[in-house]
């Protein structure tokens, strides 16, 4: 039986749709290296100060092209999902598993990352299997092309603004390493929301009824999560409300820290913030909706509210009480307290009494 995706097409239809933008010359890449280098000891431990984790080892900067970081994905998501996609081709009847449908499901997924190339910074990745399947987790990401543009258009310090997206990615490389129990339960929720797929076509028409009810009453059904959200089933909403709160906690608790960490040495964190923060609710028309359709759309809001999150709960109990957030899976906010912090506070608090407390 084929593999549910094709990688191999995957991987050439990524590389082909990341080789339509522009690569900036290798002097310029060699520089954004070093600037790298040189700020990475200090940012990792001005990270550790704003986080209050600590990570065993030393992170290095890998700086990327477009392609290479398209390339890099793939082999992340075939090492995440190929056991759990196996369970679910056991399930699928043996006509829907055909080479020609591996073959799509590669060509969409490879022309998705082909297109995210062009707009990524930086990058903690999780799973971080290199080609030889060898696990590495001190390195981070940033791909070349995409900083040195942004820097170009706005006027950008270059070493200050490197500086400044060291430190997010770093952030990540903290939650994900620094807190024993996070990566494995990252990849459990992953796993869970794949292996609760529905094959039955009676559920794809139950999700077209569901946008028409959405449509109809007014609201558009891909802001909330996008695609995944019309055809997530209830049990996989319930797994994707935990993952929508996880990934709104890491995103802005990184916004905070590259704010904060930096806020001595980086005097233009202000601006860079301010810039990213209209360059995500600026988009319109086509690029509102591929936005929307790719679900980049909900991951902006992440940002936003996560942050807001962050600092609502420290101005309701200090750093104190939100550090309970790394202690144990069940303290991490799902996406409604993610929105209503009081919540997660409540809910905490009574956990702290001796009560129950269930995510």
């Amino acid at each position: 039986m084929p593999d549910v995706i094709s990688w191999e097409i995957a991987s050439r239809v990524a590389k082909s749709v990341s080789g339509h933008f522009p690569e900036p010359p290798r002097s310029e890449v060699e520089i954004l290296e070093s600037d790298l280098l040189s700020v990475f000891s200090d940012a990792e431990a001005q990270v550790a100060v704003a986080t209050g984790l600590r990570v065993v080892g030393s992170a290095r900067p890998l700086v990327m092209s477009r392609s290479e970081w398209a390339q890099a994905n793939i082999l992340s998501f075939k090492a995440t999902l190929t056991p759990v996609l196996d369970q679910l081709a056991e399930r699928l009847p043996r006509w829907r598993i055909s080479n020609v449908s591996a073959g799509m499901a590669g060509v969409q997924l490879g022309a998705i990352l082909g297109w995210f190339s062009s707009k990524v910074l930086g990058q903690f990745d999780v799973i971080l299997a290199d080609a030889s399947g060898n696990l590495d987790e001190g390195q981070v990401y940033f791909v070349a092309p995409n900083i040195i543009a942004i820097e170009m258009k706005y006027g950008f310090d270059q070493q200050q603004f490197r500086h400044w997206i060291a430190l997010h990615e770093l952030t990540h490389r903290a939650q994900f390493n620094g807190v024993p129990w996070m990566r494995d339960y990252f990849r459990s929720l992953v796993q869970e929301s794949i292996s609760l797929a529905n094959p039955d076509p009676s559920a794809f028409l139950a999700a077209l009824k569901k946008v028409f009810d959405e449509v109809r009453e007014g609201r558009n059904p891909l802001d909330e999560n996008g695609p995944i959200g019309i055809f997530a089933s209830p049990e996989q909403m319930v797994v994707l409300n935990k993952m929508t709160g996880l990934m709104s906690l890491l995103e802005g608790h990184g916004d905070v820290v590259m704010n904060r960490a930096g806020a001595n040495d980086i005097v233009e964190s202000v601006r860079f913030a301010d810039v990213f923060a209209k360059r995500r609710s600026s988009q319109r028309g086509v690029a509102k909706l591929i936005s929307q359709l790719l679900g980049t759309d909900a991951k902006m809001r992440q940002y936003r509210e996560g942050a807001k999150f962050v600092t609502t709960v420290e101005e309701a109990g200090g750093t104190e009480l939100f550090q309970r957030v790394w202690e144990r899976p069940e303290n991490l906010p799902d996406i409604a307290e993610i929105r209503e912090p009081a919540l997660w506070i409540e809910r905490l608090s009574a956990r702290s009494a001796g009560g129950p407390a269930e995510i």
